[in-house]
């Protein structure tokens, strides 16, 4: 299956290369090109011909060759999406994956990502299939993705913890499918057991469990998580189907 169009931010283009050229042999070749371009006279020419150097280096140093394998793992994406577009970010936090919709177009897939991190291509992998899991999750009907969390009548904090929560619990579902398919490194389940025992901290004894209905669930919904994450501490039972054990 043909993916969509991908579309990397300029800006990005540069930083990557720069900084995966770092050290290199050929970096001295690289920039030998990069002074010549400087000589160019004319604003728009040069801005040009810069685009078009740091393009060609982006791809000699391969680092074209990640995200494309990392859709075609992801058909259900690469078929509903007219096109990527992927952004340079600086934070680590900001490193994401999210859909621009405008209907009736098809969805837009934004990926945002550091320059740092799009130069290791196993640190690269394992964001854009962290990242890929969360999108696929919001384009299947069954998950019933709502973009909007309910809001508290108790305030703004209570919003940006439910959405803490929310997102702790939705990162343990998509890196428990991640580790049983063998996509993740085993020790990403005590990170993300950290992240919930942190997150439901009055759970007590009863953290390990509540972790592991999401960590371990075959199927989950929005509408789990958003429930779980507003009363995690009410003595009712959340139903999740769990993965079997191998």
């Amino acid at each position: 299956m043909t993916g969509p169009a991908v579309d990397y931010e300029r800006a990005l283009v540069e930083a990557a290369v720069l900084a995966g050229l770092g050290g290199r042999p050929e970096e001295r070749a690289f920039q030998a090109e990069r002074d010549g371009v400087y000589e160019i006279p004319d604003p728009e020419a040069r801005e040009a011909a810069f685009a078009a150097l740091h393009g060609a280096w982006f791809e000699r140093l391969r680092l074209d060759r990640r995200l494309p394998k990392a859709l075609a793992e992801r058909p259900e994406i690469a078929g509903r999406c007219a096109r990527c577009i992927v952004a340079r970010v600086v934070a680590a936090r900001d490193e994401s994956a999210d859909l621009l919709v405008a209907p009736p177009a098809l969805p837009t897939l934004l990926v945002r990502v550091r320059a740092a991190t799009l130069g290791v291509p196993a640190r690269w992998e394992r964001l854009l299939r962290h990242e890929l899991l969360h999108v696929a999750d919001m384009l299947d009907p069954a998950f019933g993705y709502a973009p909007r969390l309910p809001s508290s009548p108790e305030g703004p904090a209570h919003d940006r913890r439910l959405a803490e929560r929310y997102r702790v619990l939705w990162d343990a579902y998509v890196d428990g499918r991640l580790a049983r398919a063998g996509r993740v490194p085993a020790e990403v389940r005590e990170v993300r057991l950290g992240d919930f025992a942190r997150a439901f901290s009055e759970l007590g004894d009863r953290v390990p469990g509540g972790f592991e209905a999401f960590f371990g669930a075959e199927r989950c919904t929005h509408a789990d998580l958003v429930a779980f994450a507003q009363g995690a501490g009410a003595d009712r039972p959340t139903v999740l189907v769990a993965a079997p054990h191998p």
